[in-house]
């Protein structure tokens, strides 16, 4: 029989603890044997923001030669690699006492100064150190690094403003630091090496930047606020500046020609604004039916969030022909309208609970490519304006039984209440409420019932 003495043991442990170290440190640490051309790196889409870390010794490629620039990174290795980046001192005598990283480890100090830093905190005294740091994670970590503000405008369809890190991604994408992929940031999904580099060069350089900074949802309301500005219709378009108080109408009805034989109305002070990145879009009404008192059809201006100054014909997007262009909302680069199907539905006395099926559509931000989403059947109710006496319901641009909201659609009908996902077009039911009016807050969707209760949800 073998025996092992008890030194042997202690050589072999001292010796796996030291193997488990070196793999963790090479993925951060430059291997100086190899030139800074990576053998996996040819034509890769990060190819100038790694060179440009490692460069500045900040991170390094494997003894074989390559970067392995489609592999997670660790939180302790995201951590080597903002030490070094922001050039921070490590705490020599550390307190902390951490239950998943020994005080032998040699992330040891690493992780205990971001964690003093507040960087990047472990739950509860555990770090995670070789856990993959997903998307969001980074989103968080960069922002803290570099004191980024929190930012509240909606950026990617598929962060809502109830998931955590929310302002923290908006942030760092203000900032041009990170972007996404057709409008999604998938922000569960693990950082890859090349990513996290991307974004921590863009972070560390102004001019290695993403080009400029894109909204994928738009905001809308009676008054959005927006970038330090609000802009709602107050006897036309105003744009006022929240810190100085200021005002200056951007847009008025004088501003549009009279069209002969036809009541347009183009400004109205109940009239929603929806602002998308730079520009301000306002359903408006057009062709008052003489029978109806009714629009027959809608339309939408189009216009800068400054004062326009060109012809007033480009900023009309007027409805498809005999249709109406209720519900407007602007998605992932697409506008989202509805169209009754019986428009005579929408003559009778709104108090009258009935459904209508409706059908929205989609159409690219120049009017075209129209596309059918599909049909659904929603209430004819309206929201009533007490301080507007004119303000005749059933002109509103609004179903009161259609609301959108981020990257949801919700309806209400005799059947009950529904949300529509526009990211994987599934419905769900929520409720088989009879419902009059629906409103919605970061975290909850709020049902005012047809018995005049109120039912909330969480989104």
């Amino acid at each position: 029989m073998r025996t092992t003495n008890i030194g042997e043991k202690q050589m072999k442990k001292k010796l796996t603890v030291s193997f488990i170290a070196l793999l963790c440190m090479v993925a951060t640490m430059p291997f100086q044997a190899q030139a800074a051309e990576f053998t996996d790196m040819n034509g890769h889409w990060a190819k100038k923001e790694i060179q440009y870390l490692y460069d500045r010794n900040i991170i390094g490629g494997y003894p074989d030669g390559t970067f392995k620039p489609n592999e997670p990174i660790t939180r302790a290795q995201a951590s080597a690699m903002l030490i070094k980046a922001l050039k921070i001192p490590l705490i020599e005598n550390p307190k902390v006492v951490f239950k998943d990283v020994s005080k032998k480890s040699s992330y040891y100090k690493i992780l205990a100064t971001v964690n003093e830093k507040g960087i990047l905190r472990g739950d509860h005294g555990v770090m995670r150190p070789s856990e993959n740091t997903s998307r969001a994670q980074m989103a968080a970590i960069l922002r803290r690094s570099f004191n980024i503000p929190f930012d509240s405008q909606p950026t990617f369809v598929d962060v809502v403003p109830a998931h955590w890190a929310y302002a923290d991604i908006n942030g760092i994408a203000k900032q041009r630091i990170a972007g996404g992929s057709e409008g999604k940031y998938m922000p569960s999904q693990s950082v890859t090496r090349a990513q996290f580099s991307a974004f921590l060069t863009r972070a560390l350089d102004d001019s290695m930047k993403i080009g400029r900074y894109h909204s994928y949802v738009s905001q809308k309301g009676k008054t959005v606020e927006q970038n330090g500005f609000s802009y709602n219709m107050n006897n036309g378009l105003v744009k006022k500046e929240l810190k100085t108080g200021k005002s200056e109408k951007i847009l008025n009805q004088q501003d549009f020609e009279a069209t002969d034989g036809v009541w347009v109305s183009y400004m109205e002070n109940w009239f929603d604004v929806i602002v998308y990145n730079d520009e301000v879009f306002i359903p408006y009404l057009r062709a008052i039916g003489q029978a109806s008192e009714l629009p027959m059809e809608y339309g939408v201006i189009r216009t800068k969030t400054e004062r326009f100054t060109g012809p007033k014909d480009s900023m009309i997007m007027s409805s498809f022909s005999g249709e109406t262009m209720r519900n407007v909302f602007i998605w992932n680069d697409r506008i989202y309208y509805t169209n009754e199907a019986m428009k005579r539905d929408y003559y009778r006395t709104p108090n009258i609970p009935k459904d209508s099926k409706l059908t929205l559509y989609s159409v690219a931000m120049d009017g075209s490519d129209r596309k059918k989403v599909r049909d659904f059947d929603a209430r004819i109710l309206f929201y009533e304006d007490p301080s507007e006496p004119s303000f005749i319901p059933n002109e509103n641009q609004n179903n009161a039984s259609v609301l959108f909201d981020h990257s949801m659609m919700y309806f209400f009908n005799k059947t009950g209440v529904y949300q529509y996902s526009l990211l994987d077009q599934k419905t769900s039911k929520l409720s088989s409420i009879q419902g009059k009016h629906m409103s919605v807050t970061d975290t909850q969707l709020i049902v005012t019932g047809q018995d005049g209760k109120k039912y909330v949800f969480k989104k």
